[in-house]
């Protein structure tokens, strides 16, 4: 029983050592507010996508009040790498299908909170740049 006792105690701890947050890109904390024509952006996600290749996206969800707050990777690091990014905005709320009459193929029917040229990052005319320390980017549209 102690051989297995001590075993488990070694596979904990090599486990939880692989599970801190150091692992994985230095990232810095990244909030703001996210605006369309003045207003709060509630219920969208943000995603800033890198410019430079290889770094993983950061995104968030936007509050009530228009707020987010980024995390990066599958894993969820709280902020961002350093680094400029193209920023995206989606709704999960902005597409639907409608039933079309006759059996035909569904039609796709949009909100259209989100600008067009803001879904895609080829279009996205916003860049902001993450610095290392506390950044407070707004996003105004």
């Amino acid at each position: 029983m102690p051989f297995r006792g001590i075993l488990c105690l070694i596979v904990a701890i090599a486990f939880l050592s692989g599970c801190n947050e150091e692992s994985g890109p230095e990232t810095h904390p990244v909030t703001g507010q996210v605006t369309i024509d003045g207003k709060p952006a509630e219920g969208l996600q943000i995603t800033f996508n890198p410019v430079e290749a290889g770094k993983e996206p950061a995104s968030g969800n936007v509050g009530p009040d228009g707020s987010y707050t980024l995390y990066t990777g599958v894993a969820g690091k709280p902020g961002a790498p350093p680094g400029k990014y193209k920023i995206t905005l989606s709704d999960p709320a902005d597409t639907s299908y409608m039933e079309a009459e006759g059996g035909g193929d569904p039609t796709k029917v949009t909100t259209g909170r989100v600008p067009e040229e803001y879904k895609s990052v080829e279009t996205s005319p916003k860049e902001v740049e993450v610095t290392a320390g506390t950044n407070t980017i707004n996003i105004e549209i």
